[in-house]
């Protein structure tokens, strides 16, 4: 499994509808790839403060900041530009 398969399941791999099969690929793939290991991290931590709710409760400079944070993690991850 490449990247590129990777990130057409991801939906379903984080939202734990993959078949056993499909979980295991992409586990595997996850071990010998930092940048998807870096992006499904980012993607799993930012559905946790989503489904937290927490959107409403943190200040709109903290939330500024996390959005800058993970476009810049992103970014770095894929060897782009990070400004």
């Amino acid at each position: 499994m490449d990247c590129n398969e990777v990130l057409k399941q991801l939906a379903d791999y984080l939202d734990e509808e993959a078949r056993g099969e499909l979980c295991r690929a992409i586990e595997e793939h996850l071990t010998r790839c930092h940048d998807c290991q870096v992006y499904v991290d980012t993607l799993r931590k930012t559905i946790v403060l989503y489904q937290a709710d927490v959107r409403d409760e943190i200040p709109a400079t903290v939330s500024s900041r996390l959005q800058a944070a993970l476009v810049h993690e992103y970014r770095r991850a894929k060897g782009g530009p990070t400004d």
